[in-house]
């Protein structure tokens, strides 16, 4: 082989040599082309899911009830959906938040300077900060009332941490801050109207008493007036004949003188008397004597006047006693108004005390009531009285053509309790005025004669403090009968817990 053809062969072996090198690099080359192809093929997929995923991002914020803002990292307006369009009342297309005049009518609860644009939610957000649940005052002139809106908001980032913007979502709470109010001015309403109805409860119970004190201090005055009126009597009696007394031994002192001067020498038994009554300590003792008794009875006067403005405490404890004294003193006492007056007849009590042992019971206080009791079954047969004067044809009394008469039976029951039975023969009463007859403040008597507490008060002291049974029968032509009953022997503590209540009223023959 010539050197021609060696030559030429060594250029065939770089030639194959090279086309297989372009080969390859062709391959590769078509290797990167399909790859880079494939992930344009991808981006492109994931920005058109990108679009839909936005699109529908967008749908969903516009129909959110909650007002949506989005800002980018310089403060402008990116997106604004329809309910924060409607609330705030504005387009945000390219306006910038430090631009954005309507943030200076934004209020914090309380205030009465704008908010900073600075403090803005929003603003804060796109600083980096969270912003939890603020509440805001909106003042919109062209709205006319301002609104309350609850803001959030939230700062956005990209993948590598860095600021891209903020979002901030909004409620409209004005209707939950009316109802605040509303519900702040109802309850203090409500504690305005419980403080008066409390302090009418307080004036109420201190009227109430100042009524059981009245109706008290009057049963006690019936009683001074009875008790002053029979000691007045007998202190008249001897204050009225001290004087004469006086003038009396005065003469007969003068009259001893005027015997001593002209019988200077008595009889040795009249000297031996004279010495044994010691004559002239008497002479100078005796009106002294006089002035004593005159003080005395000026003392007792004085002593019944007070009496009308004295009263005294009942015991505070249970004591045995006779019933029957207690019913005999409550009839002394008003013994001046059972006499025979110019408008009626005497009014008659006829007794029947049974056998009865002592009784354990706060006597005053049942003493009260026997007052009570006996007083307005007078006060009916005084005015039944007055109507038969007034129509003789007309008998008002239960029994006709028979006297006014209170009678009064005691007895003791089966179950070892005291029944004290109070009857009249006056007027009976309706069925309707019995039922009420215990109630507080009831009474049939005309203006200002009458509290309505005196039975009232009967019934609490019967049924409350003695456990006990107080009712009214009535029927006509029976007259009127108040029955009470109370236990001999107080209960113990365990049965006054047990006890049932009481009936307050019921009819002949029950």
């Amino acid at each position: 082989m010539n050197i021609d053809d060696v030559s030429v062969h060594e250029e065939i072996v770089q030639l194959r040599a090279q086309v297989a090198a372009l080969e390859e690099l062709l391959e590769v080359y078509e290797q990167e082309t399909l790859e880079k192809s494939n992930r344009l093929e991808k981006a492109l997929q994931e920005l058109a899911y990108s679009d839909d995923a936005l699109r529908v991002l967008k749908s969903i914020l516009a129909s959110m009830g909650s007002g949506v803002v989005v800002v980018d990292e310089i403060g402008k307006f990116l997106f604004i959906n329809p309910a924060a369009t409607e609330v705030l009342g504005f387009q945000a297309d390219h306006i910038l938040l430090h631009d954005w005049t309507i943030a200076q009518d934004f209020y914090l609860p309380g205030a009465t300077v704008p908010l900073a644009i600075e403090e803005f939610p929003l603003m804060r957000a796109m600083n980096g900060e969270t912003v939890d649940t603020t509440e805001l005052y909106v003042h919109l002139p062209k709205q006319g009332d301002g609104i309350w809106l609850s803001i959030t908001a939230r700062s956005l980032r990209d993948d590598e941490g860095n600021l891209r913007g903020a979002v901030a979502v909004f409620h409209n709470i004005t209707h939950i801050k009316h109802t605040e109010a509303a519900l702040r001015q109802s309850e203090a309403q409500s504690r305005e109207q419980a403080a008066k109805l409390e302090q009418a409860f307080n004036e109420l119970r201190q009227t109430q008493a100042q009524l059981v004190q009245t109706e008290k201090m009057s049963s006690l005055g019936q009683l001074v007036a009875g008790v002053a009126h029979e000691i007045n009597n007998p202190v008249n009696f001897i204050y009225g004949n001290i004087k004469p007394a006086q003038y009396y031994i005065a003469d007969l002192l003068n009259l001893l003188q005027l015997y001593q001067q002209v019988y200077p020498n008595p009889a040795p038994i009249i000297q031996a008397e004279i010495a044994n009554i010691d004559l002239e300590f008497l002479k100078q003792d005796l009106p002294n004597l006089l002035r004593s008794l005159q003080m005395g009875a000026d003392r007792i006067r004085q002593i019944v006047l007070s009496l009308r403005n004295f009263s005294r405490l009942d015991e505070a404890e249970k004591k045995p006693v006779d019933i029957h004294e207690g019913l005999e003193n409550t009839l002394l006492i008003l013994r001046n108004r059972l006499k025979s007056k110019t408008n009626g007849p005497e009014i008659q009590v006829v007794k029947h005390y049974g056998n009865l042992p002592l009784i354990e019971c706060y006597a005053g206080q049942l003493n009260q009531v026997f007052m009570n009791i006996v007083s307005n079954a007078i006060e009916a047969l005084e005015e039944a009285a007055g109507a038969v004067c007034e129509l003789p044809e007309q008998n008002s009394f239960a029994e006709a053509n028979s006297q006014p008469t209170i009678w009064i039976r005691t007895e003791q029951s089966a179950d070892d309790r005291a029944v004290i039975r109070i009857r009249n023969n006056g007027p009976a009463i309706s069925p309707e005025v019995v039922a009420r007859l215990f109630d507080p403040f009831f009474t049939t008597k005309p203006v200002g004669q009458g509290t309505g507490l005196g039975l009232y008060i009967s019934y609490q002291i019967i049924t409350d403090k003695h456990g006990g049974l107080l009712k009214c029968l009535s029927q006509p032509g029976q007259g009127v009968e108040f029955w009470i009953e109370i236990p001999i022997h107080p209960p113990s503590s365990s049965s006054n817990k047990s006890h049932q209540p009481l009936v307050k009223t019921s009819a002949i023959g029950e």
